[in-house]
Order: C-alpha cells, then sequence, then structure tokens
C-alpha cells in the first residue's frame, strides 16, 4: 500500500471484509462456491469514484470475485461497507439468473437482431434491472438478520 497514513485506513476495510464474508457467506448458502475478496488500491474506471466493489461471477463453476476498491470504501463506515458486501453476494447469488438477459442481447446482436444502440440501451437496461433486484434483496436479507 502507498503509505502508512493510506495503509491504516486500508486495513479497516480489509480486516472488516474478511471477518465479515465468512459469515454472510454462511448466511446466504453459499459455502461451497469459491469467491476471492481483493482489494485494490486504485478507484474502478468511473469519474465519480463511487464504486466500491464489483462482482464477476463463473456461476457455472461456482466461482466469483469480488473486488474491493479501496479508496472508495474507505469513505464508508463499517455497516455500510457490511450493507455492501451482501449486495455483492447477492449477485453471486443472483448471478445464474441476471446473465441470461446479457447473453441473449450479445447473441441476438451478434446475429443482427439488434443495433448497436438497441443492444446499448437493452443492456443498460437490464444493468438497472438487476441492481433493483439485487438491492431488494439485499435490503430484505440486512432488515431479516438485524431485527
Amino acid at each position: 500500500f502507498p503509505s502508512h497514513d493510506i495503509a491504516e485506513p486500508y486495513d479497516r476495510v480489509t480486516k472488516l471484509i474478511n471477518k465479515l464474508a465468512p459469515i454472510w457467506h454462511t448466511r446466504l448458502g453459499l459455502n461451497h462456491w469459491e469467491i476471492e475478496h481483493t482489494f485494490l488500491d486504485n478507484f474502478y474506471d468511473t469519474e465519480e469514484h463511487k464504486v466500491t466493489a464489483t462482482t464477476h461471477a463463473q456461476w457455472q463453476y461456482l466461482d466469483a470475485t469480488i473486488k474491493w476498491y479501496l479508496p472508495s470504501a474507505v469513505r464508508h463506515n463499517d455497516t455500510t461497507l457490511e450493507k455492501i458486501l451482501v449486495h455483492e453476494l447477492v449477485h453471486v447469488l443472483l448471478s445464474p439468473e441476471q446473465s441470461i438477459i446479457d447473453t441473449e442481447i450479445v447473441h441476438s446482436s451478434n446475429h443482427g437482431q439488434y443495433s448497436e444502440t438497441q443492444s446499448n440501451a437493452l443492456a443498460e437496461r437490464n444493468y438497472e434491472h438487476i441492481e433493483l433486484s439485487t438491492e431488494m434483496i439485499t435490503k430484505a436479507l440486512w432488515n431479516a438478520y438485524n431485527q
């Protein structure tokens, strides 16, 4: 990590996620998955720097990677980081379903059924729906475990 000043907040995030991840893996029935949490000392590639974590799942292999962008993550308190963890794990849980439309959009675009503009619009709309369903389930799970 770059310097001692930055290392302490980064350490707080990595220790918290490494402590909470196994608990939530069990709660969500994801123990049979290989889920790697990686911690990066850069922002996600956006101008707004609002992305704290991203998830990539290869559901057919029960394998996922959650990338934590530490410069963004350190801005959040522990409770918010735990909620983000749950949100990312819900992406893992839903990954088989959430990949269906993306796969269809790519397939249909490759076969000339959609223009590039149409494909991009469909992909953006699908992304919004994925985030909505993920967040709704995250909130339900959070409420169920924190009553």
